[in-house]
């Protein structure tokens, strides 16, 4: 399946619903920590992880900067996944990096920390998942160290082209070597969900319903 395809049909679909199909896959730990929310509620992310690892840094040498080098390596349909290693203080992404993201083609992006120029990112309507807001600069806060390498991200492991999917239940990540077959899953279990709601609506038996469908 073609990448655009596989995302474009992701985004038609509920967290909640992609989650259950992993539990029922024996994938349990996928879900992120609970505080890393949309920007915007209506917001959805979809795509495969370009993951970033950076930490608290007084580093001031912009040569040495490597978030600069990493996004010049973004590539289109997939999401931006940052890890800051615990980092509270800092806005480690903001409006021009929101304008180099959609310039490379990005779907959105997850980030285990904080943004800046929140009403600029909020205007661009770029899908951003973050924990906190600051005003402070990264430069001399913190520094990227690595990119495209396995990253906790939000009590998750993220590997390089696992796929990022969140809207405002949360973030969950798939395995790439099952997001094809975890799709067509889940586009079932919403066509089986829309099917039960129907039948609630005419009036039948909830209980006998939650007895008749193995997912309810």
């Amino acid at each position: 399946m073609e990448l655009k395809e596989l995302v474009d049909r992701y985004k038609k679909l509920n967290v909640p619903a992609v989650s259950d199909v992993l539990d029922k896959m024996g994938c349990w730990n996928h879900i992120m920590r609970n505080d890393i929310r949309p920007l915007k509620m209506e917001h959805k992310v979809a795509g495969p992880a370009f993951t970033m690892f950076g930490t608290s840094d007084r580093e001031l040498d912009k040569s040495k900067h490597l978030i600069v080098k990493a996004i010049d390596e973004f590539v289109p349909d997939h999401v931006i996944v940052l890890a800051t290693n615990g980092d509270v203080c800092t806005g480690h992404w903001g409006e021009l990096l929101t304008n180099a993201a959609i310039g490379h083609g990005m779907t959105g992006g997850v980030l285990d920390g904080g943004i800046r120029d929140t009403k600029q990112i909020m205007a661009l309507n770029f899908p951003i998942f973050h924990r906190y807001f600051s005003p402070g600069d990264a430069r001399g806060r913190f520094n990227v160290i690595e990119y495209q390498t396995p990253t906790l991200v939000g009590g998750i492991m993220v590997n390089p082209g696992d796929f990022i999917l969140g809207d405002c239940d949360g973030v969950i990540v798939i395995p790439q070597e099952i997001a094809e077959e975890v799709l067509i899953t889940s586009e079932r279990t919403e066509s089986t969900e829309n099917e039960i709601r129907d039948r609630i609506l005419r009036g039948e038996s909830v209980a006998k319903l939650y007895m008749e469908y193995d997912q309810f």
